[in-house]
Formats: structure tokens, sequence, C-alpha cells
């Protein structure tokens, strides 16, 4: 299992098998340089990451088209899973440590990569979203 925290610029990931982090740009070659890595491994690996409103997307299609099994997990049930370890600090590297661990916990609790239009209009819809609310807080 390989939890991997996405942000706008960094992956940054933990691999619960060897306990070791990494650390990859959020970009088409670090993409590709992940994809190396997994190759290298000597079982299956499975992939999970927490929404973030749409920055995980191209990572998603990348691994899938790959072949590898990635998963996009509920950010609440993990901020629960966090709390109930008693880990109050929030870092990158924590929180892709929190994923991988949440994944071995509950295998089950995982959604797959929906197909490109719903992909496409949940990121609309995301987005959509973040404007209204900061249109409020603009006006308040």
């Amino acid at each position: 299992m390989i939890g991997i925290d996405v942000s706008r610029d960094w992956l940054d990931g933990f691999c619960a098998s060897s306990g070791r982090h990494l650390r990859l740009p959020n970009t088409v070659a670090g993409h590709a340089q992940l994809l190396v890595q997994l190759r290298a491994l000597p079982q299956p690996v499975r992939i999970g990451f927490e929404a973030t409103g749409g920055q995980e997307w191209v990572l998603w299609a990348t691994l899938v088209a790959a072949g590898v099994e990635a998963v996009q997990l509920p950010p609440a049930q993990i901020k629960a899973f966090a709390l109930s370890w008693g880990t109050r600090a929030k870092t990158d590297r924590i929180d892709a440590e929190l994923i991988a661990r949440f994944m071995l916990f509950r295998p089950e609790a995982d959604r797959r990569l929906p197909e490109e239009n719903l992909r496409v209009l949940r990121t609309l819809t995301t987005r959509r979203a973040q404007i209204v609310d900061m249109g409020k807080r603009l006006s308040a």
C-alpha cells in the first residue's frame, strides 16, 4: 500500500511495506518518475490518495492507464483515522503515511476512477463551489 498526499506542486508518498517516503513534483515528469519507481517494486501495488478538489485527477488517470490500482479515499475518514491515532501534526509527509495506514485499516473505503465526462463535471462543480464561497467571503 502506498499513500500519496497530492498537492498543487508535489506528490508526497509513503510505502507501508518498506517504510520509505518519496517526494516528486506533481507534473507529467514526476508522474513518469513515480511509474518507474512503481515498476521496480516486487509485488503489485495499490495507491491511494485523498480527494483534493481535482488536483489528483491527472495523476489518477495516468496511474490507471498504466495498469496501477489507484483509488481515491474520503478525506473525512482519513482525518478521523488520524485523530484516533492521536496524530495532530499536519504535514504532507505525515498525511502520506496516514493515507497508506488508512488503506491497510480500511481497504474497502475507496472510490475508483470515474469516466472522463464525470471527472470534468466534478472538477467544474468543485471549482464553482470554490468561486461561490469566495464571493460570499468577499461580500461579507
